[in-house]
């Protein structure tokens, strides 16, 4: 071997024409991601690795780049069109819940005011059978139609007081009443026995709804202007459970109100109102009694429909006077007020305060604890009230008893002054009293002595009976309606002369019934004495 330096010649691999293309493909590739100085410095020297000019190299990546940022517009304007796609898909989801929602809201309203239309007794199916159809909860679409049936303009607005929270202890009758009765009696001027019957007319309306069969109306009435009234029906409204006071109402007002809401309903400014909207003192009328309901016809989903509304629930009014029906005027227990001197009562600005919030608190307690207790109670009456004044005195005396001790008395006593006091009797009453004060010394009289009797006092209200004095055809048209009808009396010899008039028998079934124990007619005891004193 020989010093001289030996060279090995490596046959070159035979590279494919497709493998030279698809390295070159790659090449360019990876230098179009490079930046554009980055890939022009390795171009001379990649082309002469893949055995490429660098001007065919530099062109193929030139054109690679532009095929990327066509992809990439393309890929930009895929994009923005899928966007615009989801968008419109998403706009058009959005107008048909849209849709689907105002469709039902309107489908709810109408069926709530169908249902607004109802006595609130069948309220509570419908409303479970809508909370079906629409798949919402019971409690949030009862919650919603509460909202929409509220008072139906700013005067039927729910005050402040209609919510209360129970005291959280039991709470004594009797101290309860006291101080319901000294709150009253802070701003109210009233004889003492009124005041107690307005304390135990607010206590009273607590324990309606459970207890009561019939609802005494709370009637304030006042001689003059400017009395008091007011001032006492603001005073009760702070006291009674949701109180809604109202004037110049409509018949559709109270019962459809009422019935929706079962408000202590306070009706002031009443002077001339029943005799001006007779349907008015019909609804108040029927509202005395539980269970007496008002039928009105409605469309219900396009059907005309009968429903049944009821007004029962504790009212107060004020009027001047006593301008109302005799029908009402029965119903009721009525208060007179009389204006206050400045030194004896505080002033009352219709404001709430604590002790008021407390009493309520207090009464919303007590009235859990006892309304059923006084529901089936059958307290002890002042001698002669039944019928209608056994029914409004009735949970006004159970109270009393519940309290205990002089309460009760005084109570009954309070009930036998104001059903003496408070109204007049009737014209036929009167004549039943008359004729039953000559029957206790006397089997029989003529009619034409009953005339001089009768006109014999210049007080009484015979001497100007329908703008003269009373006559014999006036007193039989007043009798006859108790079916009592002039016979004869004391024959005489005169075959052309009988002597007509009346019977002590006559009157015996018809004096049990009104005139020797009616408080209304019968005459005070304190007269009766004085009477005796001077026929001694």
């Amino acid at each position: 071997m020989t010093d001289e330096k030996r060279v090995i010649d490596f046959p070159r691999s035979e590279v494919s024409e497709e493998e030279r293309v698809r390295r070159v493909m790659v090449e360019v590739d990876r230098l179009a991601r490079l930046s554009p100085g980055e890939w022009k410095l390795w171009v001379k020297n990649r082309a002469q690795t893949l055995d490429i000019t660098p001007e065919m190299l530099r062109d193929l990546i030139e054109t690679k780049l532009k095929d990327i940022k066509a992809a990439e517009r393309a890929a930009e304007i895929e994009k923005r069109q899928q966007e615009d796609r989801a968008e419109r898909q998403r706009h058009s989801t959005e107008r048909e819940e849209t849709r689907k929602r105002e469709r039902k809201s309107k489908e709810k309203s109408k069926a709530f005011a169908d249902i607004a239309k109802l006595p609130s007794d069948r309220c509570e199916a419908r409303l479970g059978e809508l909370a079906k159809r629409f798949d919402e909860d019971p409690a949030a679409l009862c919650e919603e139609f509460s909202e929409y049936a509220g008072p139906a303009d700013e005067t039927e607005k729910p005050s402040a007081t209609w919510h209360v929270e129970p005291w959280s202890d039991p709470v004594e009758t009797a101290a309860l009443l006291g101080d319901v009765i000294s709150k009253i009696d802070q701003h109210f001027a009233a004889r003492q026995h009124e005041v107690l019957t307005i304390g135990l007319w607010t206590m009273m309306a607590w324990v309606h709804e459970v207890a009561a069969t019939y609802s005494a109306f709370l009637v304030a009435t006042s001689a003059e202007p400017d009395s008091g009234k007011t001032t006492m029906l603001g005073t009760v409204s702070f006291l009674t459970p949701k109180p809604f006071s109202a004037v110049e109402v409509t018949g559709p007002n109270i019962y459809r109100f009422v019935d929706r809401e079962k408000p202590t309903f306070i009706l002031d400014e009443a002077d001339d109102l029943f005799s001006r909207k007779t349907d008015v003192k019909h609804i108040i009328n029927s509202s005395w009694t539980c269970g007496t309901k008002i039928p009105r016809q409605t469309q219900i989903n396009g059907v005309n429909t009968t429903v049944w509304y009821d007004p029962f629930c504790p009212k107060a009014i004020g009027l001047l006077g006593l301008n109302m029906p005799r029908t009402l005027a029965s119903r009721g227990i009525i208060i007179k007020a009389w204006p206050k001197r400045p030194e004896d009562k505080q002033e009352f600005n219709h404001i709430d305060d604590d002790v008021f919030a407390e009493l309520r608190s207090k009464l919303a307690r007590w009235s859990v604890d006892n309304a059923l207790a006084l529901k089936d109670a059958r307290p002890l009456y002042p001698t002669g009230f039944n019928n209608r004044l056994q029914s409004n005195w009735r949970l006004l005396l159970a109270i009393s008893e519940l309290a205990g001790g002089q309460w009760p008395k005084q109570a009954r006593e309070a009930a036998e002054r104001i059903s003496r006091t408070a109204r007049k009797p009737s014209f036929g009453l009167q004549l039943l009293a008359a004729l039953h004060k000559i029957f206790v010394s006397r089997s029989e009289i003529t009619s034409e002595e009953i005339i001089v009797q009768l006109r014999s006092d210049p007080d009484s209200v015979w001497v100007d009976y329908k703008g003269g004095q009373i006559t014999q055809r006036q007193v039989t048209d007043l009798l006859e309606q108790y079916d009592i009808f002039p016979h004869a009396v004391h024959p005489t010899k005169r075959k052309d002369l009988t002597l007509r008039g009346y019977s002590s028998e006559q009157f015996t079934d018809v004096f049990a019934r009104f005139a020797p124990s009616d408080p209304l007619i019968r005459t005070p005891q304190r007269k009766q004495k004085s009477s005796q004193r001077k026929k001694r």
